[in-house]
């Protein structure tokens, strides 16, 4: 299986990519790594330049491999941890999509976008921004982003591809930890992955906790 993380290098010390790449390997042993964007010596890197819009850049580093690379691919961020009871069949998400004003406005503005995009083409709204890996066909998101204009609008690529194509989904939960290690644990056991929050490197016990649990194969 091939993998993807668009990747921007971050000023943090701890290489969070490193280690997401490890438990990735745990979970499956012949994992194909693709780093795409910013080099990284983890897996096969793929330079490619950053667009200043983050919704926006994502999807451009994941059409870029989809253009190198056809058929399935998993689509994972650094901030991912997988665990060994992780199932490809089971994408989570958080009821519908929703305009929220506790978040910054680009969230709000890809939120909106995302919306508009699929109702205009009569399509469902589930919110699949869970910080879950999922998978993706590159033929299928080609010919979703090469007819559409994508560059200057923010959006949420997984929310676009999933809902657009249909999916068997299932209720689910954000599984973004900001940096609750009971929490963490809880999603790998129901779930078989979770995202670190911005703020879980910076405590010890958080690194502690992906470090270690890496030591007994997650």
């Amino acid at each position: 299986m091939k993998y993807v993380y668009p990747y921007r290098k971050g000023s943090q010390n701890f290489d969070v990519l490193h280690h997401s790449v490890q438990w990735l390997k745990c979970f499956d042993p012949e994992a194909e790594v693709y780093i795409i964007g910013d080099l990284h010596p983890d897996g096969y890197s793929i330079p490619i330049q950053t667009l200043p819009i983050r919704g926006c850049d994502v999807t451009n580093k994941i059409l870029h491999f989809a253009r190198i690379y056809s058929g399935t691919f998993c689509y994972m961020n650094d901030d991912f941890f997988i665990g060994k009871n992780f199932r490809f069949d089971r994408i989570l998400h958080s009821n519908e999509m929703e305009i929220n004003p506790k978040y910054a406005p680009t969230y709000q503005e890809a939120m909106q976008n995302t919306i508009d995009f699929l109702k205009s083409n009569g399509k469902t709204t589930f919110n699949y921004e869970c910080h879950q890996p999922v998978l993706m066909d590159s033929d299928k998101l080609l010919a979703l982003f090469d007819t559409i204009t994508w560059k200057q609008h923010n959006h949420f690529i997984k929310s676009m591809y999933l809902n657009y194509y249909g999916c068997y989904h299932v209720q689910g939960e954000n599984l973004k930890v900001a940096n609750d290690i009971r929490k963490a644990s809880e999603f790998i056991t129901k779930y078989g992955s979770f995202s670190t929050g911005d703020t879980w490197f910076n405590q010890k016990a958080q690194r502690e906790f992906i470090t270690k649990r890496l030591a007994y194969s997650v």
